[in-house]
């Protein structure tokens, strides 16, 4: 469902840096104090690869992955 919306956003002629800079500001809002400064790093980190590579997709698409990675580690650690 999320490559979905970001192959359509990229289809339609958004450039791919600014996909994940609102994606990351809107996941920072939502996000715990803990989580902010990890999910900055990491936003970075792919940010940088992204400018580096071809296929703005496969990085953004990572950075998602990697979010939700997180989120999810934090989640049980929370819960547990």
């Amino acid at each position: 469902m999320v490559r979905g919306k970001l192959y359509e956003l990229l289809v339609n002629c958004i450039p791919p840096e600014i996909i994940l800079k609102k994606l990351l500001s809107e996941l920072l809002k939502k996000l715990d104090s803990e989580l902010k400064h990890e999910v900055c790093h990491w936003a970075a980190y792919y940010e940088h690869r992204m400018r580096l590579g071809q296929k703005a997709i496969f990085h953004i698409e990572a950075f998602v992955a990697k979010f939700m990675s997180i989120y999810k580690g934090f989640l049980i650690a929370t819960f547990s």
